[in-house]
């Protein structure tokens, strides 16, 4: 599937047969996606793993694949964050190391993001989050 948003292409192939490790309090997962991003100005792209619902397996609409770039989106911002504020805005215990993990994991969409689009991601942020207001 794929869509268009301003000057970026996302396109979502499923996967399917790799699991989530989200840990064990969550419940499995195989529903991945490889999406990929392309700034289409720039020609500069990059790609991340989504994992679907489980009641929606495929992301099969344009709001499905734009709303995995969304998530892609608000984790880069995330990544902005300091670790004590990355804690504490998601309720982790700053000595876990699943938070620093997780943090780590932000830091990398944001650097990704970062190298296919110039703005202001909170910009972008907000202007994906209007389509689904």
């Amino acid at each position: 599937m794929k869509a268009t948003f301003n000057n970026f292409t996302v396109s979502a192939n499923y996967k399917g047969d790799k699991k989530a490790n989200w840990g064990d309090k969550m419940p499995e997962n195989w529903n991945n996606h490889l999406v990929t991003v392309t700034n289409t100005d720039t020609k500069q792209r990059c790609t991340f793993e989504f994992w679907a619902s489980i009641s929606n397996p495929e992301l099969s609409t344009e709001y499905d694949v734009l709303n995995a770039f969304y998530c892609f989106v608000g984790d880069a911002i995330s990544g902005k964050m300091d670790f004590d504020e990355f804690c504490s805005e998601f309720g982790f215990d700053n000595d876990s190391r699943t938070a620093e993990r997780t943090w780590k994991a932000c830091k990398r969409a944001t650097a990704k993001l970062e190298r296919i689009y110039s703005g202001d991601i909170y910009d972008l942020a907000n202007e994906l989050g209007e389509l689904y207001a």
